[in-house]
């Protein structure tokens, strides 16, 4: 059902998606709105480690992944907000 290939390939999925809904959160929300969706990731992650008879560590990794990802396009996308010149 599972291997650890087809892992890698949605690990990658993951954190590209990941990075991206963090990007998109920070131009639209303040920093509180990434607590409920660490959550919801959290939740939805391990349902699909739970139907897919996922091992725990690889769920727990993929958690630790996103939670990462989430944060780091979050802050990614503020840092180039922050550089950008503006037009006067």
């Amino acid at each position: 059902m599972w291997s650890a290939g087809m892992g890698v390939v949605l690990m990658s999925t993951t954190i590209i998606a990941s990075l991206l809904v963090g990007a998109v959160l920070s131009l639209r929300f303040k920093v509180l709105i990434l607590v409920p969706t660490i959550i919801a990731a959290w939740a939805v992650l391990t349902g699909i480690g739970l139907v897919w008879e996922i091992t725990a560590a690889w769920v727990v990794l993929e958690i630790v992944v996103v939670t990462t990802a989430l944060e780091v396009g979050y802050l990614a996308t503020l840092l180039m907000e922050g550089l950008a010149i503006r037009p006067n």
